[in-house]
């Protein structure tokens, strides 16, 4: 990113994180690299599916396999190693921010494929992590998506509400259960997040995403797929990256292989 775009775009990005929570980064990657993870990724899901075959799946990873599941109906996430898309981490466009936002020895979380099939409805609001104290804490845990395709709204790209890693404090901000946030409940919305405080409602951001669009954001915003109101597969590829030391199970919780 810093020898690509310059320092400039690197120190902007990250007053973006630090601020909104999130930060789009448009057409921030090479035909090239959205090609060799879009195909590889395609055809591992593929697989992965064909695999899986009738067997019995749920919703949620604790209800799914260690290598594929439904994160909501019809929404499907199949992990893939950086060996097998081809590339090592640290030597992707966007790790330059997540070593600004993570530290120099940040840890490498997971990677892979979200699907969401025609007429997906969207996601219920909800964090990825927990925070870790009363305190605003710098950021643990960084998600990036990335476009290999064109991303109208009518696909339902992901929405965030801005700046509301800062207001998901359960510890002292918000009144809103920890696990009602983390397992998509009934009831989470960026409303009922300061229902009850000071706070103003965060605004609710989805935009058409351009392919090669990264959008990085902090594991603690609120956020939600959208419903796919198209004809095709909606299709993002991610990458995960962590504080040096952090791990948390609720981003993979399943021990079952779909190959058993």
């Amino acid at each position: 990113m810093q020898n690509r775009n310059g320092q400039d775009v690197l120190d902007s990005s990250a007053e973006l994180m630090r601020k909104d929570g999130f930060v789009i980064m448009a057409d921030f990657c090479s035909e090239e690299l959205i090609k060799k993870l879009g195909d590889t990724a395609i055809q591992r899901l593929k697989d992965l599916r064909e695999t899986l075959g009738d067997k019995e799946i749920g919703i949620g990873s604790s209800a799914g396999y260690k290598e594929i599941c439904l994160r909501s109906r019809g929404r499907w996430d199949a992990l893939i190693s950086p060996k097998e898309f081809g590339y090592e981490p640290e030597n992707l466009p966007w790790y330059p921010l997540m070593q600004e936002m993570l530290g120099e020895d940040l840890d490498f979380g997971m990677s892979g494929i979200i699907s969401s099939e025609p007429n997906t409805p969207e996601q219920k609001w909800h964090i990825d992590s927990p925070h870790e104290g009363a305190e605003l804490l710098p950021v643990h845990h960084i998600q990036v998506l990335i476009a290999i395709n064109d991303i109208p709204v009518e696909m339902g790209p992901t929405e965030f509400a801005r700046g509301s890693h800062i207001l998901s404090n359960h510890i002292n901000k918000t009144k809103l259960p920890m696990e009602q946030m983390v397992y998509q409940a009934d009831g989470t919305s960026p409303e009922t997040l300061v229902g009850g405080t000071e706070y103003a409602v965060p605004e609710a951001v989805q935009n058409d995403i351009t392919a090669g669009t990264c959008i990085a954001f902090d594991d603690r915003v609120l956020h939600r797929g959208g419903q796919n109101k198209s004809s095709k597969n909606r299709h993002v590829i991610y990458f995960t990256y962590t504080k040096k030391g952090y791990n948390l199970s609720t981003h993979w919780e399943s021990d079952a292989s779909v190959f058993d």
